[in-house]
């Protein structure tokens, strides 16, 4: 080739040349790939990896130069080539590393701290004792819980005023239902005392005899019904729908009994024996069907007052089958039947002989007993009499035991000053 065709030829060479590099990087290709090498830099920096990122990359370019260098040919034809070959590689191997997620290398990066942490905390845990994890655990709760208490010392206040707050109504309602109780219990006190108390015409004791016993004193009987009466039913007015305005009722109905007010004493009966406070306590229950039974026994309705009886004996309480049985005879009685009579005191007897002396009720007992003895005097044996005969000297007649019974009565009455 000539010197000519030779220069000639230069200007073709470095325009294919600037064509070829204007065809491999664009300005706008270059500024976009400068970005996303900014911006990688930057999260590597935040997450603490750009150093082996930095160190990664430089390790990559630089066995990407010497592969380039080894497959170049030691004469390449011209820069151009040469440039273009060394883009298209870089390019190829960066699409090559580039993952799906451009976070996965920062993430991967992320879990191996993490782990690290994680292995460290077990090295140091498994050096501890049983006793010092313990504490380390309970140091632990103890400074996350201040540090909640801290971050919510607000919410922690208002729980505490509001804590606060709540027991002082507690012990306030708590306070008023003692002081309501205590109002209660003493009207119904004052209720039963007047129930309780004597009928005497003349009230001659002294002073301290009165001190001694304050038991409160009427003329007669309709004035002591008369004033447990008012007393009760001030209570039941006052506090009816409480268990001591049930028992006040069942109060009312006693003196209205005593006062031979019949009707009114079976309505308060029958009120006492459907109240919450009988169903949960036999022993009321069965006073309510007593009196209910003594009610139509007084209005002459003895097959109402059987049928109440043998309610009464249905109680589970103890007493009250006995009670029954006795209350069943003395209306066979009334109704002229002395054979079921006799047969109902027999079987009431035979419950209280098996109850036994600390169980039976004396005075019951003692009532049966009499009611049988007048039915049938061998079913009974009779009582036993003081002196006993014998070398201990003769018997004392019924009549003799009778009259010193009376007397014993007579000075027990002029030692506490009464008469009736």
């Amino acid at each position: 080739m000539s010197d000519k065709e030779a220069k000639a030829k230069e200007p073709v060479d470095a325009a294919d040349e600037g064509t070829e590099e204007s065809k491999g990087t664009s300005p706008k290709e270059a500024a976009a790939d400068e970005t996303r090498d900014e911006a990688a830099a930057r999260m590597a920096e935040a997450l603490g990896v750009d150093g082996e990122e930095d160190a990664g990359e430089k390790a990559a370019a630089d066995g990407e130069g010497e592969s380039a260098e080894a497959q170049a040919p030691k004469a390449p034809p011209n820069r151009a080539s040469r440039r273009r070959d060394e883009v298209r590689k870089r390019r190829g191997a960066a699409a090559e590393d580039l993952p799906k997620d451009r976070n996965a290398r920062a993430k991967e990066l992320l879990k191996r701290r993490q782990e690290a942490a994680a292995e460290r905390q077990g090295r140091v845990s498994s050096q501890l004792g049983t006793g010092e994890m313990v504490e380390d655990v309970l140091a632990r709760a103890t400074s996350g819980s201040w540090k909640w208490i801290r971050q919510n010392f607000a919410l922690v206040q208002m729980i505490l005023v509001g804590g606060v707050i709540a027991t002082g109504v507690v012990l306030f309602f708590l306070y008023r239902s003692d002081e309501k109780s205590a109002t209660i219990s003493d009207a119904l006190a004052a209720a039963v005392a007047a129930d309780r108390g004597r009928v005497l015409a003349e009230d001659k004791r002294s002073d301290e005899e009165k001190a001694f016993d304050p038991t409160k004193v009427y003329k007669t009987s309709d004035e002591r019904a008369d004033a447990a009466l008012a007393a009760y039913k001030q209570v039941v007015a006052e506090h009816g729908g409480t268990g001591a305005g049930v028992l006040a009722r069942l109060g009312e109905a006693g003196a209205l009994l005593d006062k031979k007010e019949w009707g009114p004493a079976l309505e308060a009966y029958n009120a006492v024996s459907v109240s919450t406070l009988a169903s949960a306590d036999a022993d009321v229950k069965g006073r309510a069907l007593e009196g209910m039974g003594f009610a139509k026994e007084g209005q002459k309705d003895l097959d109402g007052a059987l049928a109440h009886f043998k309610e009464l004996e249905g109680v589970d309480a103890r007493g009250f089958k006995e009670l029954g049985l006795y209350h069943q005879a003395r209306i066979q009685l009334a109704k002229g039947d002395k054979e079921k009579a006799k047969e109902l005191f027999k079987a009431a007897r035979e419950k209280l002989t098996a109850s036994g002396p600390d169980k039976g009720s004396p005075f019951l007992s003692a009532m049966v007993e009499d009611a049988l003895r007048q039915l049938d005097p061998e079913a009974v044996p009779p009582p036993a009499q003081l002196g006993g005969g014998g070398s201990k000297g003769p018997a004392l007649s019924q009549e003799e035991l009778e009259r010193l019974i009376n007397q014993a009565k007579e000075n027990a009455k002029k030692n506490l000053g009464q008469t009736e």
